[in-house]
């Protein structure tokens, strides 16, 4: 007993660390204890691991696929080696750990390019390697991407223990023209997915509506559409709208105009994501947007393109009270909209909008006591970044503490500024450590002589709790 209650604080503390692959690569290496631990946190999801350039991904590619190769099972190694595709040096690694038993995401794409990389195209090792997870893991999440989706064997789907390996999957990622009876035989298997991402492509596959009707409790939608496909409206929507009391979160990506009258049919919407690349998109929605009740959401992003203003004001009238983040792209918005949000979105705790007067940035400050976080661009037709700071010091509720800011013009802020800032952000009651997050052109506000001497002296004090640029 006094052996397992250390290992069960030690891994509940991990846990926090899994989505820093990093850190738990070093947790590895401290002793045999944090390794165990680590090592399936690690493995849970190997292919959020995302290299920057050729040779890193070469690199990590590599190391990932030979430890899935020692994890194969002998028969299959003796299978790879007399096909002339693994050396009697590759054959004879065993693994200190079955990597494959804790994987819970599984990229099909993923693995393809891997082999692809290394053993340029080895099909019998991807049939291999996709039989031992079928075999061996128990999946929470798959996803399978494709461009030309007839050069892809899914046979795996009809390997022994695939039903148990995919029976309780709860997230799927996938074009919409995967062939051979993939989605029929998740149909077949599959019935406790709540996530559901699909970018659509032509031709879309008939068995797809099915795969979505079977759903028992379907919660998470997103749709990405890049070209005009007529099937998704006649075929798709309505296996959709079965889901409309069900689905709590939508994401549109549509790079061409497409179906939307949809959206409304989901009145238990907590979480609305729409990235349109052209206004015109809405037209569609347009008199069922300002007429839409939906009570339960929390969550409004405008990603790209966003309704005419008049449209989306009277939409904030419905919906604002619930409101806890709305999001405009910084390319847009204007002074009516803030003054929508001031009035009706008074629950919010992030905001990102545009600002061009400050008293409306000072109204919106009074009126939204729970905002926490406000994201901005700086431009020379806009606020300037010293009125906006002061605002800030001055009017923001108690609970405020971070400012994204996007530059799309050079920094004016000087030291003194800064200084004046941070003097007044010290002397407010109750004190809340800022975080100022930026990013854009190369003379923003950390180009100028002074200025970050003095972020560096109010981060010693205490100040600021975190400064950095993306």
């Amino acid at each position: 007993m006094t052996c397992q209650l250390p290992a069960d604080c030690l891994k509940e503390i991990l846990e926090y660390l899994e989505k820093d692959k990093a850190s738990l690569h070093s947790c590895l290496l401290v002793n045999r204890l944090w390794c165990e631990i680590s090592v399936r946190i690690l493995w849970r999801n190997i292919w959020t691991i995302n290299p920057v350039g050729y040779e890193h991904r070469m690199k990590m590619g590599t190391s990932i696929l030979n430890m899935l190769i020692t994890c194969l099972p002998n028969k299959s190694k003796k299978y790879l080696h007399e096909k002339g595709i693994l050396n009697s040096t590759q054959i004879s690694r065993t693994s200190l750990f079955d990597y494959a038993s804790f994987c819970k995401v599984l990229s099909v794409h993923g693995i393809i390019r891997m082999i692809a990389d290394i053993f340029k195209n080895q099909k019998h090792l991807e049939e291999e390697i996709m039989k031992m997870f079928m075999k061996k893991s128990s999946l929470k999440k798959l996803t399978y991407y494709t461009n030309n989706s007839n050069t892809i064997n899914l046979s795996f789907l009809h390997y022994s223990k695939a039903k148990d390996c995919l029976t309780k999957l709860s997230k799927l990622s996938c074009n919409s023209n995967v062939k051979f009876s993939f989605f029929h035989k998740l149909s077949q298997i599959c019935f406790n997915i709540q996530s559901l991402t699909i970018e659509f492509k032509k031709p879309i596959s008939n068995d797809l509506k099915d795969l979505i009707s079977s759903q028992n409790h379907l919660k998470y939608l997103s749709l990405r559409l890049k070209y005009d496909i007529t099937d998704m409206e006649t075929d798709i929507l309505p296996s959709l709208t079965n889901h409309s009391n069900t689905l709590i979160k939508l994401k549109l990506d549509y790079y061409q105009n497409g179906p939307l009258s949809f959206i409304t049919s989901f009145i238990n919407l907590q979480e609305l994501i729409l990235t349109f690349r052209n206004r015109d998109y809405f037209h569609e929605l347009s008199d069922n947007l300002q007429h839409v009740i939906l009570p339960q959401l929390q969550i409004l992003k405008f990603s790209c393109a966003y309704p005419e203003s008049d449209i989306l004001i009277k939409f904030l009238e419905n919906n604002g009270k619930n409101l806890k983040e709305f999001y405009i792209s910084c390319e847009g918005s204007n002074d009516s909209i803030n003054l929508a949000v001031a009035k009706f979105c008074q629950n919010l705790n992030s905001l990102s909008i545009l600002f061009d007067r400050i008293e409306t940035l000072n109204l919106i400050l009074k009126n939204c006591q729970q905002l926490e976080s406000i994201g901005t661009r700086h431009d020379n037709n806009l606020l300037n970044e010293k009125d906006l700071l002061n605002s800030l010091a001055k009017y923001s509720p108690k609970n405020f503490y971070r400012l994204k800011l996007f530059y799309n013009s050079n920094s004016k802020l000087t030291p003194e500024d800064l200084e004046e800032f941070f003097i007044n952000w010290k002397n407010r009651v109750p004190q809340r450590p800022f975080s100022f997050i930026f990013r854009g052109c190369k003379n923003s506000l950390e180009a100028k002589e002074g200025n970050m001497e003095v972020i560096e002296k109010y981060k010693k004090l205490g100040i600021i709790f975190k400064f950095l640029k993306l």
